[in-house]
């Protein structure tokens, strides 16, 4: 069977809800490149490591805006691109006045047999200083990916020590009241995503 049917049919079952999610909403939705949730759900219940051996829990998420992007460090392509754009966008954000501390990035990888805490960290710091990595156990990264829809298939042989990873390139929103306010979908480009989060900020407050 193809690794990535799974994937194809989890992302259309995600699409559906999404749009069935908007149709509820009474309020106007804004034109994102992506999907805004009308009724931002909150994350509970989860525990990750930070790429300084640290616990990383939903509290990380409180008080700030934090974009997400679930990966892995020896990923060849959609990665790097990935965390360029979120450096790009970050950069645009500060050059603009907005107040980049109450801002996070960060990587989680699905990939916790080679991304240790060490490797993540050297990774996210060479696209930008503040950008923070995690991971953790199997269980505990599925149980925090399925809350922000992301889509991604381990192979069960990992013999190979370079495995490829089928993942979701989707760039996830998390509101201060650590609740998951937006998915935006490739392709994504950063002057249409600092628009964009100004736009869903602003709404927010």
């Amino acid at each position: 069977m193809n690794k990535i049917l799974p994937i194809i049919l989890a992302a259309v079952a995600l699409l559906g809800g999404l749009w069935f999610a908007k149709q509820q909403s009474t309020e106007t939705p804004l034109e994102i490149s992506g999907f805004a949730f009308p009724s931002p759900k909150e994350l509970t219940n989860f525990e990750l490591i930070d790429q300084n051996n640290k616990t990383l829990d939903a509290s990380f998420f409180k008080d700030k805006w934090t974009f997400i992007y679930v990966g892995y460090t020896f990923c060849p392509d959609a990665c790097p691109m990935s965390l360029t754009i979120l450096d790009q966008l970050y950069k645009k954000l500060e050059s603009s006045g907005e107040l980049t501390d109450n801002i996070s990035m960060l990587l989680v990888s699905v990939d916790p047999d080679r991304d240790t805490p060490e490797r993540l960290n050297s990774y996210v710091k060479h696209f930008n200083d503040r950008f923070v990595g995690a991971t953790g156990e199997l269980n505990q990264i599925k149980t925090f990916a399925n809350q922000v829809s992301a889509i991604y298939s381990v192979p069960e042989d990992r013999s190979d020590p370079n495995y490829l990873v089928d993942h979701s390139s989707s760039i996830i929103l998390i509101n201060p009241n650590a609740a998951v306010h937006a998915i935006f979908t490739p392709p994504q480009k950063a002057d249409a995503l600092a628009q964009d989060f100004v736009s869903l900020r602003d709404r927010h407050s």
